[in-house]
């Protein structure tokens, strides 16, 4: 795995999010910065498999969603999360899959647990949501984009 890996341009990342209406209005506001090449909604479908993604392995039989570049032709250099996916979630599926990454360490953006999602986002939510991730993951790159400990936003 690499170590010092110098990141420009676009970001290839996976997104993780357990609703397709918030997925569709939040992913498409993250570029031209992130690229995701797979959005997953559940929380057994990202343990079973972000390390293939990771891996640069494509998707194997993920199911298959309507958002996303599905461009698997280089691996992702960040996972995120939205908030629907809990803290605990997220640790247990950073520990199964941190270091896998072939094309160099990994950003781990997550949500930050203390600060509880609304139950029905409102206006302005998804250029919120992506505005943090894109902070997050600038924060991770300014900071040597060596780091696979989870980046709380």
């Amino acid at each position: 795995m690499a170590s010092n890996v110098t990141i420009t341009g676009t970001t290839l990342a996976i997104a993780c999010g357990k609703s397709f209406q918030v997925g569709e209005k939040v992913l498409p506001l993250l570029s031209p910065q992130i690229e995701v090449i797979q959005f997953i909604t559940s929380f057994e479908d990202a343990k079973t498999y972000i390390g293939d993604l990771l891996a640069g392995r494509g998707p194997g039989d993920c199911p298959p969603t309507h958002i996303g570049s599905h461009d698997f032709s280089k691996p992702p250099r960040a996972v995120f999360f939205g908030r629907a996916f809990t803290g605990e979630q997220v640790k247990e599926i950073h520990s199964l899959h941190k270091g896998k990454g072939v094309a160099g360490p990994v950003a781990w953006i997550a949500g930050d647990p203390a600060v509880v999602p609304p139950a029905n986002p409102g206006p302005g939510y998804a250029e919120k949501a992506a505005e943090n991730v894109k902070r997050a993951l600038a924060g991770w790159i300014e900071a040597g984009a060596n780091s696979e400990e989870i980046v709380w936003y």
